[in-house]
């Protein structure tokens, strides 16, 4: 008896570490390319200790079968990964911003690498992603996160059929709101970029001596850096607010 009770707590726990493991695989903070596998891998282990008593009532019983074994796995690891994609695709939204914004400043060519998206990028898309991870971890919103996962017991039972439709609708839609925070990130950007070229065009057109690209480029780069510099707080205020908003919506509170 104590045997198959002993058999049964790991089991338990091992389905446990195969969502939570796969949420912290992606999850932003915690899935950067720069925290290193062993901290992620004994974090995913405490907390699958923590959560497994909470969680071993739902998980069903183990079964003989190797075809319901695999099923089980994989639907715990899609569960782990949709929540990790939610969080991490509204990271994403920074660099949309971040490359319109190089754009309209003039440093579109000026690349480094991108912590939010653990890839290269611009250099303006690669300073909000910075920005945005220090956020997270000063407002405490990594505490969401992990709570996202452990809750996600309550929406997405262990063993029941995933609602495929409603999690690619979820996504979409997650997708849609990503880009267009972006966009709303960058609108006075593109709203000022738009008149400064056509300043340049007019100034062009009236005097044809003037080498009006080797004088505009530097201004325009002065003036976006300077724009930047006085709007980051509130492009990253509003940044912070849909992504707390979107993780609130995801914890259903």
């Amino acid at each position: 008896m104590l045997q198959e009770l002993v058999a049964g707590q790991f089991y338990a726990f091992l389905m446990v570490f195969i969502r939570v493991g796969a949420a912290l695989l992606i999850m932003p903070t915690v899935g950067e390319p720069f925290v290193p596998a062993r901290v992620r891998l004994l974090l995913a282990l405490a907390l699958s200790v923590v959560v497994t008593p909470a969680a071993a009532p739902m998980i069903p019983p183990q079964t003989s079968s190797a075809a319901d074994m695999v099923v089980l796995i994989m639907a715990e690891s899609l569960v782990g990964l949709f929540i990790g994609t939610i969080a991490r695709t509204m990271l994403a939204a920074l660099e949309t911003a971040g490359s319109v914004i190089a754009n309209q400043v003039g440093l579109a060519a000026a690349q480094a690498f991108n912590p939010a998206l653990a890839a290269p990028g611009n250099a303006i898309s690669a300073l909000l992603g910075i920005v945005a991870l220090l956020l997270v971890f000063a407002t405490d919103l990594h505490h969401m996160l992990i709570l996202a996962v452990i809750d996600s017991y309550g929406v997405f039972a262990p063993g029941a059929p995933l609602p495929m439709g409603d999690i690619v609708q979820h996504l979409t839609r997650v997708f849609g709101q990503s880009f267009l925070v972006g966009l709303q990130m960058s609108a006075p950007f593109v709203v000022i970029g738009l008149l400064f070229n056509l300043g340049l065009g007019l100034v062009s057109r009236l005097v044809p001596q003037i080498q009006i690209f080797f004088i505009g480029v530097p201004i325009q780069i002065v003036f976006g850096l300077l724009l930047l510099g006085l709007s980051m707080s509130a492009l990253m205020l509003f940044w912070l607010a849909a992504f707390e908003e979107e993780l609130v919506g995801l914890l259903g509170r």
